[in-house]
């Protein structure tokens, strides 16, 4: 299936599902794009009523959404279990899909969604919204460039903020995990950017007992990717203090260099030995040091997990999209990204389960 409509056409667009709360971030963001129409949202949640009367927009059945011919492309964001079928429903009906990461519960979701893009062709996209940071696409252009000599040692550190990891947002009947598998992902998703797929990983993954809420499922984590030429290391925290991300941190360590990047304030601080072609020392760059903030308020269609306030990175998200939407280019984030960040996931909890053994992935 190819898109192309063009730079003029105006883009229809609905939801499918609202119970996420990047979703009202998403349809704010398309609100903002030039030529974009929103075009109703369904959901079966009960929060469908308040979300679309404090977005402007009209409740739809799917039926109806899928059939309309003025919808061509739609944003997925119901709950975990729901994501792949509602996905496949739409790329077969015709649709370019928005998906909410992870995608589904686990890697046998993302690859019947995999299945179904090869089968119709269409544009589907993962919401992996972190990577539009300038300071991640400084890291990739370092990277490939060799400014760093060999890349040996790459160490990323995330957490989950908010309180977010005792939600039932976290705790999804199926899904992996919890809060590592709905925010953690986001730092695999960097690293298989950076540095793609690795040969097998290790991991503890860790709940302990009478430290924080009972009900959640993860603590914090350690895991090893293991590579032919270097090795990656992560660790993560469900409880971070911190209401933004400012102490998310990948740094890549190398013969010639060392490069540290974040997020969100994004920024990047890069060391020369002096025998790479630049000189030696640091050189720092900060996008802002004071963005609006992450997390703003619970709202009435978002009343278990503040939504989104800050904009940048949706709308970069929703550039992306629209540009492969219009010129029929390939998704900047596909399907295979999503089902790759899964392998990784449960090869990191099968791990865990064996006390950090060694979990080969197979091509």
């Amino acid at each position: 299936m190819t898109y192309a409509l063009g730079d003029t056409k105006q883009i229809g667009i609905a939801c499918l599902g609202i119970t996420h709360p990047h979703t009202s971030g998403r349809v704010k963001a398309f609100q903002r794009a030039v030529n974009v129409r929103l075009m109703g949202a369904y959901d079966d949640s009960p929060l469908l009523e308040p979300f679309v009367e404090a977005l402007g927009l009209g409740a739809r059945t799917k039926e109806d959404i899928l059939a309309d011919p003025d919808v061509h492309a739609v944003l997925v964001h119901p709950k975990s279990y729901l994501m792949a079928d509602w996905a496949i429903e739409a790329l077969e009906a015709g649709k370019a899909v928005l998906c909410e990461k992870p995608a589904g519960r686990g890697s046998h979701d993302t690859a019947r969604i995999v299945d179904a893009v090869e089968k119709t062709g269409g544009l589907f996209q993962v919401g992996y919204c972190w990577r539009y940071a300038p300071s991640v696409d400084k890291m990739q252009e370092v990277l490939q460039s060799g400014r760093l000599g060999k890349v040996l040692q790459v160490r990323a550190h995330a957490g989950c903020s908010h309180d977010e990891a005792g939600t039932s947002h976290m705790k999804q009947p199926g899904d992996i995990g919890g809060a590592f598998y709905v925010i953690g992902c986001h730092t695999i998703d960097r690293i298989l950017l950076h540095f793609g797929m690795p040969n097998s990983v290790n991991a503890r993954i860790t709940k302990f007992p009478g430290a924080m809420d009972e009900t959640a499922r993860e603590d914090a984590v350690g895991a090893i990717l293991n590579y032919d030429d270097k090795i990656v290391t992560i660790d993560f925290m469900s409880w971070d203090p911190l209401p933004w991300t400012e102490n998310w941190d990948l740094t890549a360590y190398g013969t010639e260099g060392v490069m540290h990047s974040r997020p969100l304030p994004a920024s990047y601080k890069i060391y020369d030995s002096g025998k790479n072609g630049h000189a030696e020392g640091w050189s720092e760059w900060n996008e802002t040091s004071f963005p609006e903030v992450w997390a703003v308020r619970k709202t009435v269609y978002s009343p278990e997990l503040a939504e989104i306030g800050n904009p940048v990175y949706f709308d970069r998200e929703a550039t992306r999209f629209l540009e492969a939407l219009r010129t029929g280019s390939p998704s900047n984030v596909p399907a295979s990204q999503a089902h790759n960040i899964n392998r990784i996931l449960e090869a990191f909890f099968a791990s865990s389960a064996k006390q950090g053994a060694e979990i080969v992935l197979t091509p």
